[in-house]
């Protein structure tokens, strides 16, 4: 365990002087941090300068890069966190650490007309597209903050326009937000209160993956809508179309 301090006052006072690990420790705040905060071109920069210095720390024998990634998408700077990263980075000259930083660097000024903006998956040396509606960057309580953000806004509407306004399809998307990233026991809960207040349709099919899937036509009959109500539905929820399953279909056994 290093006790060398990450970050230490500066003589003047009014700023930090930050080693090699806490600007690690920065760049992961920088990728699983509040979006809001950062751009996709920073989050870009940011993931390949840390995946760039933990697969050579890996190469010369550090065993616990899938643990810092995995406490990095906490974006929480813990002790252990702290620790891991520093133990990582002692691990590389100070020559190869500058060689790094160059490369990265030179990467990062070529980047915006060449490559395409990616963002760290939960496997280090992974990457995703970062228009992935699916990516999700935990806060410090573990849960996406666009979770709470859509949880809010719904509130603030019953506040404003009482309990029924937040039912209007207008309002749709901001279901969608809350659901696609929620914590996984949260979407249990959901789908469990769904089947218990009856609101989905009897099951006929099942997709390739073995998941239920339901048509346009059975959610209509079973609301008493018409199809068209419930296409212009799933258009104001902005629904991802890769969140529509498109594949074949099978009779439910």
């Amino acid at each position: 365990m290093s006790k060398n301090p990450m970050f230490k006052p500066h003589p003047d006072g009014e700023q930090f002087l930050v080693n090699l690990a806490g600007c690690v420790v920065l760049a992961g705040n920088t990728i699983f941090g509040d979006p809001a905060e950062t751009t996709p071109q920073g989050r870009t920069n940011a993931m390949r300068l840390v995946d760039r210095f933990l697969q050579e720390a890996e190469q010369r024998g550090f065993k616990h890069t899938s643990t810092v990634w995995a406490l990095m998408r906490r974006n929480d700077c813990n002790p252990r966190l702290a620790n891991l990263v520093q133990d990582a980075m002692n691990l590389i000259p100070n020559v190869m650490q500058a060689q790094i930083i160059q490369e990265v660097v030179g990467m990062a000024n070529a980047a915006s007309s060449i490559s395409q903006l990616v963002t760290a998956t939960k496997h280090p040396g992974q990457h995703e597209p970062e228009s992935n509606p699916r990516f999700t960057r935990p806060g410090p309580d573990g849960v996406d903050p666009r979770f709470w953000e859509a949880g809010h806004a719904l509130n603030e509407i019953r506040k404003r326009e009482g309990d029924a306004a937040i039912h209007k399809p207008e309002h749709a998307h901001l279901y969608a937000q809350m659901y696609r990233f929620a914590p996984e026991s949260f979407k249990k809960e959901m789908d469990a209160m769904a089947r218990e207040m009856d609101l989905m349709p009897k099951a006929t099919h099942v997709g390739a993956d073995g998941q239920l899937v339901y048509t346009s036509q059975q959610i209509a009959d079973k609301h008493g809508i018409s199809v068209e109500e419930v296409e212009r539905f799933i258009a104001q929820a902005d629904i991802d179309t890769d969140d529509l399953y498109s594949g074949p279909v099978f009779p439910l056994q």
